[in-house]
């Protein structure tokens, strides 16, 4: 990958939000409008003030919505990912609260666009298309469905699928026009350019270059026609790829070419001067004009361009690793075709010091991503369980509605079957006191029968709070267990990243070996009572840990020192010299042993 091919697609931020004003407050909407103007002058760190300000005095959960969601693309643009997800969270949380389609369309794009940042572009379709499914039977917020279906386009051009590449860029295309946002337009104009592009370079058919630069003179022409609505890093991509156009794929005289090249690239010098671009971008400029002079044959000037771009890399406060190998490699091929095979080694260990940099800041990234995606799955568990408990608590609601709805039509049987009685008894004078025993005879029984129904509805009320209390005392053990095999997983990751992987296999045994006796312990543990916890912090005299309360539970359930520090991988003199720390706590005496003590809880 040579220097000049680093910037081709443009920057997804979230922009546009003053189509969906309707479902937002006045107020926010002027947040919105601010700071999409911001963004478009390249001030991030005020957009982020202003949005900080409008959290803290806005409580609407739509509203809310829209402005965590806007936040979090932000953090997600600068690598922050665990911040990012945090402010996803909580777009999610005030979307679902405010039950309006529109925030959760906003709230799942967000999802997406970190998604996509992380390089996960399985999770960039399946949050991308639940945002549109929200999102399409309103008219309103066209932007955000721009967004939507641009992440679309982008996680399945890393997948190559060429005929959903080409459907949702278009639609992407359709809600830019929509939005009335002339940098959204000139953005979608550089993706379908690339997308052409990209096909250009695996068929290798001139229609579809054509089709690129096609587009790309669209851009450049929104670009003349509204240069104050469009920003300022959209306004250097589009230069700087027509610029790459003339070097690499247009046909025709060489100094013709140049020229034209050169006129782009001097307006994306303007831009970069007035730093309403980032300065990383000065590269590809060097980049092009280095490529130009290589193909004059002036290997001279494509080393000193280079050699000037090099210079701003280094000094500038972010890191720019990636660059800096690949001007660094570039520069290696200058030297080598020059003959001086001594510089050419000096840039070789340059690009290769670069590319160690590089290949550290991707770990430091790739841990944020692991961290992120654990957050992800635990929220997901979270809302799994609380589904779970929703639709428990429905199936007893359903329970006790049933109950009340047969007792009401036994009420109404019985008041009908009384009073057909009545009126019979009434036509039949006659045996007025036989109609008298009979019907005395028959309340004894309803009485009998209302009884008998009263005992089995205790006796089933009595089941379930069986139940509950055994779900309970399951829970316990399920939790203790789980944990104990979430220390055993940690230490073999420790081991994994000290090195002694030939421990591993030790501590897989000794789980193993555990495994009998904890299904024991599981078993005794489902018999506490439900009360017991409590019961201890109750009694002592210091607060108790949940470490205090796992030691109580192993005594409680008559483990010696050694199952326990087995249990918990730790030396037996640790657990002795924890229990004395816990009778300390209970207040106990030295005549008091702590086990006789805890069996009377």
């Amino acid at each position: 990958m040579t220097l000049k091919h680093f910037l081709l697609l443009p920057v997804l931020l979230f922009t546009g939000f003053s189509a969906g004003a309707q479902q937002v407050l006045p107020a926010t909407k002027a947040v919105l409008d601010q700071v999409e103007e911001l963004q478009l002058r390249n001030k991030p760190e005020e957009a982020l003030k202003v949005l900080d300000t409008s959290i803290k005095t806005t409580s609407s959960p739509a509203d809310l919505a829209y402005l965590y969601a806007y936040k979090s693309s932000f953090y997600t643009f600068s690598d922050s990912l665990l911040q990012a997800k945090q402010l996803v969270d909580l777009s999610m949380e005030n979307a679902r609260k405010s039950e309006n389609n529109l925030s959760l369309a906003v709230a799942y794009r967000a999802g997406a666009y970190l998604n996509s940042i992380m390089n996960m572009p399985d999770a960039v379709v399946k949050n991308a298309l639940a945002g549109l499914k929200y999102a399409e039977h309103s008219d309103e917020d066209p932007a955000t469905k721009y967004h939507l279906n641009y992440l679309l386009y982008g996680a399945y051009s890393r997948w190559d699928e060429g005929d959903k590449m080409e459907k949702y860029i278009r639609k992407a295309r359709d809600y830019a026009i929509k939005a009335k946002s002339i940098n959204l337009q000139v953005n979608v104009n550089n993706g379908i350019s690339s997308m052409y592009l990209a096909h250009y370079k695996r068929d290798r058919e001139k229609s579809l270059l054509d089709s690129s630069y096609h587009y790309l003179n669209q851009s450049f022409a929104l670009l003349e026609k509204h240069p104050g609505k469009v920003s300022g890093n959209t306004f250097v991509i589009t230069c700087i790829n027509l610029a790459n156009y003339y070097l690499d794929h247009a046909s025709g005289d060489l100094e013709a070419r140049e020229e034209k090249a050169f006129d782009y690239l001097k307006l994306t010098e303007e831009k970069l001067k007035n730093k309403e671009a980032s300065s990383e971008k000065w590269i590809n400029v060097f980049g092009i004009k280095s490529g130009f002079a290589k193909q004059k044959g002036d290997l001279a000037l494509a080393e000193q361009y280079l050699l000037q771009g090099l210079a701003l890399l280094v000094n500038d406060d972010t890191n720019h690793y990636r660059l800096e190998y690949a001007v660094n490699k570039d520069l290696t091929d200058i030297a080598l075709k020059e003959g001086n095979p001594g510089l050419a080694v000096n840039y070789q260990q340059n690009a290769e010091n670069a590319l160690k940099k590089s290949f550290n800041e991707q770990q430091l990234f790739n841990a944020q991503k692991l961290e992120v995606q654990y957050e992800t799955r635990k929220k997901d568990q979270e809302l799994k369980l609380l589904k779970e408990r929703e639709d428990f608590s429905r199936k007893q609601n359903y329970l006790y509605g049933g109950i009340a709805l047969a007792s009401l039509f036994g009420l109404v049987f019985m008041f009908v079957s009384y009073h057909f009685r009545l009126r019979y008894s009434i036509e039949r004078e006659k045996k007025l006191a036989r109609e008298k025993e009979d019907a005395r005879q028959q309340a004894q029984i309803q009485l009998k029968l209302e009884k008998e129904e009263q005992a089995r509805l205790k006796a089933e009320q009595e089941l379930l709070d069986l139940r509950r209390q055994q779900l309970e005392k399951e829970a316990l053990a399920n939790s203790l267990i789980i944990e104990r095999k979430n220390d055993t997983l940690r230490q073999i990751q420790d081991k994994i990243q000290s090195g002694e992987a030939g421990h591993i296999q030790k501590l897989i045994k000794e789980e193993m070996l555990m495994q009998a006796d904890f299904e024991d312990i599981r078993m005794q543990i489902q018999e506490l009572h439900p009360d017991f916890f409590n019961r201890l912090s109750e009694k002592a005299i210091q607060k108790l840990t949940p470490l205090d309360l796992k030691y109580c539970t192993y005594l409680y359930l008559k483990m010696d020192t050694r199952q326990i520090a087995q249990v918990l991988h730790v030396e037996p003199q640790s657990v002795r010299m924890f229990k004395y720390r816990l009778k300390q706590k209970f207040g106990l005496g030295k005549d008091v042993g702590l086990e006789e003590f805890l069996r009377t809880y």
